[in-house]
């Protein structure tokens, strides 16, 4: 797949401080996440969920503002699933759908993920059956063929994260698996994470000019972009 995105007009050191302040309020509400979750939805066939996946050394709190903004426009059912990244993207794929057992008891899940989540969900949705009961799942700026960036991690993620790793060439097998899921891909247009940024994209593609790989947790544009890709199962969120 080739695309060629926009360059950006703005100036680089206008972006660069957008990305350096999206990282303190990263930074600012990550205790906010520390601590279990008990939430769980009620048992009922005719409800349906968004759940929230974080990206690599995050939690639940990284989503805090997108949550907000689709409260605000009737997405009313929504949980956060909060995982260890160090321990792999595999093992976290597990717990992710140990999670959704435990705390979603019933009816349709969408997912909407952040970087390394978007993996997280793709290996629960590809290789252990969460394609039977999820329709929809968006990731934002999710290396769905790895970055160059992950050969300076050295860890059990880094080498996962590598373009030419066994984990990414097992999960590109296994996309056939998923087929009734719909997928969309949210491409920041100065995301300094994911390179090249092509790496980010999907099938159904969103660019986001002007906003960078943390930014994204608290962009209007991506926001509106997430709703829209949401909006057709709205109404049967906002009665859950």
């Amino acid at each position: 797949m080739t695309r060629d995105f926009p360059t950006s007009n703005r100036p680089a050191s206008l972006l660069v401080a957008k990305e350096v302040a999206a990282l303190a309020f990263f930074t600012l509400l990550h205790p906010f996440g520390w601590g279990h979750q008990k939430k769980k939805t009620a048992r009922r066939a005719d409800q349906r969920t968004v759940v929230l996946v974080h990206g690599y050394g995050g939690n639940r709190t990284t989503f805090f503002p997108l949550k907000a903004y689709l409260r605000a426009h009737g997405v009313r059912q929504i949980l956060a699933f909060d995982y260890q990244s160090s321990l792999g993207i595999e093992h976290a794929a597990r717990a992710l759908r140990d999670y959704l057992r435990r705390h979603v008891r019933g009816g349709r899940v969408d997912l909407v993920c952040h970087s390394l989540g978007g993996l997280v969900a793709r290996v629960y949705l590809e290789q252990l059956g969460g394609a039977r009961r999820v329709d929809r799942c968006v990731t934002l700026g999710t290396p769905h063929r790895g970055t160059y960036n992950a050969y300076w991690l050295a860890s059990r993620v880094g080498r996962e994260l590598r373009p030419d790793s066994a984990m990414l060439e097992r999960l590109a097998a296994s996309s056939g698996k998923a087929s009734t899921v719909r997928y969309t891909s949210i491409v920041a247009g100065s995301d300094n994470m994911v390179i090249p940024r092509i790496f980010a994209a999907g099938d159904d593609l969103v660019h986001v000019p002007d906003v960078g790989h943390l930014g994204m947790l608290f962009s209007p544009g991506v926001f509106r972009a997430v709703l829209d890709r949401l909006h057709p199962a709205q109404g049967t969120i906002a009665r859950a």
